[in-house]
């Protein structure tokens, strides 16, 4: 009967214990992401920014933003994420939020310090371990970001 009652008090014990080891690694995973996301808003942003720069202010010709794409595919083998389409939503995203942020702060030269990154990922502090988990699963497949539209996952 002692024995059964240990046995017990063990398996609660490890329960208990996975489940704090577990919070902690999806939390520490989610602050990883929202680390990611941050400096892909502000790569994003700026790859944005040079591409309006030059094709909208500095004649490229038709047919840069594929070429620029192409090239970069060959010399980074295994890059995902930069084909023409996506790096037209750069540009796009670039001007359309470069009024906000300017308006915002004229100084600042990085726009995750101007978006509200936590805001686009949808985590609370009441957030459960298994809501962390089902989120990073969600999060963590490529393409990492959706530049500002947000997905339920």
């Amino acid at each position: 009967m002692a024995k059964e009652a240990i046995i017990r008090q063990d398996t609660a014990d490890y329960n208990a214990a996975v489940q704090t080891i577990k919070e902690a690694i999806l939390r520490s995973q989610y602050q990883a992401a929202k680390l990611v996301n941050r400096e892909m808003l502000s790569l994003y942003y700026g790859i944005g920014r040079y591409i309006s720069a030059n094709s909208r202010e500095v004649f490229w010709g038709t047919g840069a933003i594929k070429t620029i794409s192409e090239r970069l595919r060959k010399e980074l083998p295994g890059l995902k994420g930069f084909s023409q389409t996506n790096l037209k939503y750069m540009r796009i995203f670039y001007e359309e939020w470069s009024p906000i942020i300017e308006a915002k702060n004229p100084k600042s030269s990085t726009v995750a310090d101007e978006i509200d990154t936590d805001s686009l990922l949808p985590v609370k502090s009441s957030t459960t371990a298994d809501d962390l988990e089902k989120f990073l699963k969600f999060k963590l497949q490529p393409p990492y970001y959706n530049l500002g539209r947000r997905k339920e996952y």
